[in-house]
């Protein structure tokens, strides 16, 4: 009942079907997927290297903090999982990927680098949202320097024979 109160609410939104939760939960990963694409090309734009790269990183939390829900509705799983959500996902997985690029890393070595990159936001905006540091310093300052410890860790990826 939720999901066909929810689906006859934002219908006239919608250009497709949306009247189960799976449904709804493949359209909010997907809208997520479009949102952060876009915030990240932003981010990015006139940017090179790892100057590119840190504002991808920093927009990737910002993203997080303000569409909570959006943010974690990108996050694999057989529900969301579809053509679509593939192809949303490899299309802002590419992007990040040429950015990465941007800093000499492509192949096995970008593919890990994107999922370090993935992980480390996550588990930092996870460990914000639930307020689990105990520590008294500042969030955006440990972050900062999460993203430089980040893009200092790469050049091991770039010598690294996978």
């Amino acid at each position: 009942m939720i999901a066909a109160d929810l689906s006859a609410e934002i219908r006239a939104l919608l250009a497709e079907k949306v009247d189960t939760i799976p449904e709804m939960r493949r359209f909010l990963a997907i809208k997520g997927f479009r949102e952060l694409h876009r915030r990240l090309e932003a981010a990015a734009e006139g940017k090179a290297g790892e100057e590119a790269l840190r504002a991808v990183a920093h927009a990737m939390r910002v993203y997080a903090h303000d569409r909570p829900g959006l943010s974690a509705a990108t996050f694999r799983n057989p529900i969301v999982d579809s053509p679509e959500w593939r192809r949303e996902g490899e299309e802002l997985g590419g992007f990040v990927l040429g950015v990465i690029a941007g800093v000499g890393l492509t192949g096995q070595p970008a593919i890990h680098a994107l999922r370090i990159l993935r992980a480390l936001v996550r588990g930092f905006v996870m460990h914000e949202m639930a307020s689990s540091f105990m520590e008294p310093v500042d969030y955006d300052e440990s972050y900062g320097i999460a993203v430089e410890l980040y893009l200092r860790g790469l050049s091991a990826l770039q010598t690294k024979t996978i």
